[in-house]
């Protein structure tokens, strides 16, 4: 385990496997969640040749618990901070939910000039029900996502059933997490709306999507990829996942992480 500090003095945890030479791999994850759930990733994508870091956002896993902050655009600052503590360059970010929405929030304060690659999984760039968003016909308003909030420690996730061996794991290094305290970090991100920049991103973008997913419809992926302008940039649905596919199926979406950046890198 180890740490660093946060220009606003927030120590913040991750850890890094694989040869400090290799491309960088960042996996960053969702809300209420910790480093551990990516168990499945990291040797499989050491082995393919890269350097995975993990970390846990502020107030979540192992790292400090803190009431200020708790912002997406003060998360991805925390993002950048670990890039720029690292020296890393020619980053793939790989972002889970809050964490892709991370992703987007970093791209709009800090660009994607250091990065070559973003993959994302399961999280639409807006949660809000509009007329030019798939067709009015899905999204949530105003006035519901007071009842997401408050659902959401109650929601299951998942879809497929997890191997007792990945249940036994989590169980291991699953951290609690205090939603009501900090429930304001939640409605903090399903609150923006990413649709914009999505149109600024240069980089190859592969879009994740659950086809059972109980937060977004699976036509999200498309609907956010053809906002986006990179030829390179594809979309996967996961038939019969829910929203947490990096368990669900880990073995297809190692496969297809490493397929898209091979592909890219021939590109």
């Amino acid at each position: 385990m180890s740490f660093f500090i946060t220009n606003d003095n927030v120590k913040i945890n991750f850890h890094d496997y694989g040869d400090k030479n290799n491309q960088a791999l960042i996996l960053i994850g969702g809300y209420s969640s910790s480093e551990v759930t990516w168990i499945c990733q990291i040797d499989d994508f050491v082995a393919a040749g890269y350097r995975v870091i993990t970390y846990d956002h502020r107030s979540h896993g192992d790292s400090q618990k803190v009431d200020f902050g708790m912002t997406l655009h003060r998360i991805a600052t925390d993002l950048h901070e670990l890039i720029e503590y690292l020296q890393l360059s020619d980053v793939v970010l790989i972002g889970h939910s809050m964490g892709a929405a991370t992703i987007m929030a970093y791209e709009e304060l800090f660009t994607d000039r250091n990065l070559s690659a973003v993959i994302t999984e399961d999280q639409a760039p807006t949660f809000l029900k509009s007329k030019d968003w798939l067709d009015g016909k899905s999204g949530r308003t105003l006035e519901t996502l007071g009842t997401f909030i408050d659902d959401f420690p109650k929601t299951r996730l998942t879809q497929k059933p997890l191997s007792d061996d990945i249940k036994r794991e989590l169980g291991k290094g699953m951290k609690p997490f205090d939603f009501r305290r900090y429930r304001s970090l939640l409605q903090n991100v399903i609150l923006q709306d990413w649709r914009a920049e999505l149109t600024q991103e240069q980089i190859p973008h592969l879009f994740f999507a659950g086809s059972q997913s109980p937060i977004f419809p699976s036509s999200h992926a498309q609907a956010a990829r053809d906002l986006q302008p990179n030829p390179d940039s594809e979309v996967q649905i996961f038939e019969g996942c829910g929203h947490i596919l990096h368990l669900e199926d880990s073995k297809k979406f190692n496969q297809s992480v490493l397929y898209f950046l091979e592909k890219i890198k021939k590109d």
